[in-house]
């Protein structure tokens, strides 16, 4: 067993660190002291909403690809909101450049 004396503040500071990582102090300094990576449950939880939100884009992809070859032969009728069928490019590309910047966004949290 390892005694550390602290104050009040360094003490209060260790709480919150251990708390947004989920776990006890001296859990937090046991991994810290043994090199193990720490991750806070915040970083984690946000990384998994990206991971969704990109996995969403992507099938909205999908459904945008389905609703294309569906309705080549109604160009004229075919509309998404403002967008006709001839704009459908441009919103798969921002489907796209979004995908891509929620995976730039996910590999700098890791």
């Amino acid at each position: 067993m390892i005694l550390v004396r602290v104050d009040e503040e360094e003490k209060r500071k260790l709480q919150e660190q251990a708390k947004k990582c989920g776990q006890s102090i001296a859990g937090m300094l046991r991994s810290l002291g043994l090199n193990y990576p720490l991750l806070s449950r915040v970083d984690q939880y946000a990384l998994d909403n990206l991971v969704k939100s990109s996995a969403n884009l992507g099938r909205l992809g999908g459904l945008f690809k389905l609703w294309l070859t569906k309705n080549q032969d109604y160009k004229e009728l075919a509309k998404i909101g403002n967008y006709s069928y001839e704009d459908i490019e441009v919103l798969v590309n921002k489907i796209n450049q979004n995908q891509q910047e929620l995976l730039e966004i996910s590999r700098k949290l890791l």
